[in-house]
């Protein structure tokens, strides 16, 4: 007889392990599954351990640059094996973790591939042995994975995705990054600092292209005084494996260009795991690009299964799918939660750091809005002068009627700390007055978010409005 659940969750990623320990903590008999590794991509391959190697990069960066302040340091290596075992330490105990509340919240925990064999029951294999549970409910929280390139097929060695990179196979003479996003310009700073020369490669005319403009701006020409060969407006065309090399044939603004590289970096978009999921057995329906279509408590067009986090589409952010997950729960427990996609920030942990939330300055102007935007310089905060900051910004973006905030973008370290402050108006319908009148403790960095958005009402302090 097979098992029967109030809930069960299909992927143990920031999305799933949080919505299991939430609906065992309002008292549901919870299960989840996971194919491969708790933590998901996330915590094993994604964010967490891409933090760990950049965090030792902007170390050797910081180093390197502080001569001009007075600290002196010659050979300033990173020792790759050690990086490594950090690394791995790291994700150790982050998934060791995550495994520990999940077993404390009395969460059953199943190793396997999920596939639905009705609306109220799926079916787990592992190593060829079958087992069969029941759920009352359930919810969906599968993840997303690079899409392969038809001209650029990866093998794992030479043509690879984020997963590989993060272990740090080796380091290549040369490398080249395939899609300006997030995930390939963080991996181009690590392997640029770590010493390959790095070329990158995006389709369309900007870094960062989903951005507001400025901060993209800013980002190339940080990218480009690192060292990094960028071509926008560039699409692979073809490419040709010989030895431990690899030609890149380049259709650019300039004419066609043979990129040799040691290694290349496919990053290029993400597309939905639900291949392996038979949704149709069922009835789950999805949109165009197979991305799971939910309403605003995360309810398919199934009322007894939900789909949370990067395979629910949106934004592909794991703070975002940890709170999917929990409106999710929340809604099967009937609460009348919703999740509200206005005030979900994002960060790319390049160098500088950049983070923001809302909506770009083009957006809001595409949108019909008449806006008004402030902006302070980090080079006009006393921190930013002392710690040697003084390429970064904030942006504040407000409506030119109600002064209510509509986006914040920073450029500049920390900035994904700072950047709270401004989340927590943004959800409570803040203007760019309220975070003005926040006080920012002196000296620090947060104060040039506080004088921009006194700016965009020509208040600005410590600058010529």
């Amino acid at each position: 007889m097979a098992d029967k659940y109030k809930l069960v969750v299909i992927g143990a990623g920031p999305g799933g392990y949080v919505a299991a320990i939430r609906a065992a903590q309002l008292g549901m008999k919870t299960a989840i599954v996971e194919k491969e590794y708790i933590g998901g991509v996330c915590l094993n391959w994604g964010c967490i351990p891409s933090k760990a190697l950049l965090y030792v990069t902007e170390l050797k960066r910081t180093v390197m640059a502080s001569d001009r302040i007075g600290l002196k340091a010659s050979n300033v290596d990173i020792d790759i094996d050690k990086l490594r075992r950090h690394k791995d330490d790291t994700v150790k105990r982050l998934t060791s973790g995550v495994k520990f509340l999940l077993d404390k919240a009395g969460v059953k925990i199943y190793d396997g591939s999920a596939s639905f064999l009705s609306s109220k029951e799926i079916g787990i294999e592992k190593d060829g042995i079958k087992t069969k549970i029941e759920s009352e409910n359930f919810i969906i929280a599968t993840g997303a994975s690079p899409i392969d390139l038809p001209m650029i097929k990866t093998d794992g060695k030479i043509v690879v995705g984020a997963r590989e990179t993060v272990n740090l196979p080796s380091i290549p003479p040369t490398m080249g990054v395939i899609g300006a996003g997030p995930i390939g310009v963080e991996m181009a700073t690590v392997y640029n600092t770590l010493g390959s020369k790095v070329t990158i490669i995006e389709l369309l005319g900007s870094v960062l292209p989903m951005l507001d403009t400025e901060i993209s701006e800013a980002s190339e020409k940080a990218l480009k005084k690192q060292g990094m060969e960028i071509y926008l407006s560039s699409k692979v065309v073809s490419s040709k494996r010989y030895g431990d090399k690899i030609d890149v044939d380049v259709e650019t603004p300039e004419g066609k260009k043979t990129f040799t590289l040691d290694m290349v970096l496919v990053s290029a978009g993400m597309k939905p795991n639900i291949s392996s999921l038979n949704l149709e057995k069922a009835g789950v329906k999805t949109d165009a690009k197979g991305f799971i279509l939910t309403d605003k408590r995360m309810r398919t067009n199934v009322s007894n299964i939900f789909a949370v986090g990067d395979v629910a589409g949106g934004a592909l952010l794991a703070h975002k799918a940890s709170h999917e997950g929990q409106v999710a729960v929340e809604a099967i427990a009937g609460s009348s939660m919703e999740a509200d996609w206005k005030a979900v920030p994002y960060a790319v942990f390049t160098d500088p750091e950049i983070a923001g939330i809302g909506l770009s300055e083009k957006e809001a102007i595409g949108m019909g809005k008449k806006i008004r935007v402030g902006k302070f310089p980090y080079r006009a905060v006393g921190k930013g002068i002392a710690t040697l900051a003084t390429d970064g910004f904030a942006k504040v973006i407000s409506d030119a009627k109600t002064d209510e905030l509509l986006g914040i973008h920073i450029f500049g370290p920390h900035s994904g700390d700072i950047i709270y402050a401004g989340t927590a108006l943004m959800e409570f319908d803040g203007t760019a007055e309220d975070l003005g009148h926040i006080m920012a403790i002196h000296p620090t960095l947060s104060e040039a978010l506080m004088e921009a958005a006194l700016n965009a009402n020509k208040k600005a302090i410590h600058i010529v409005n």
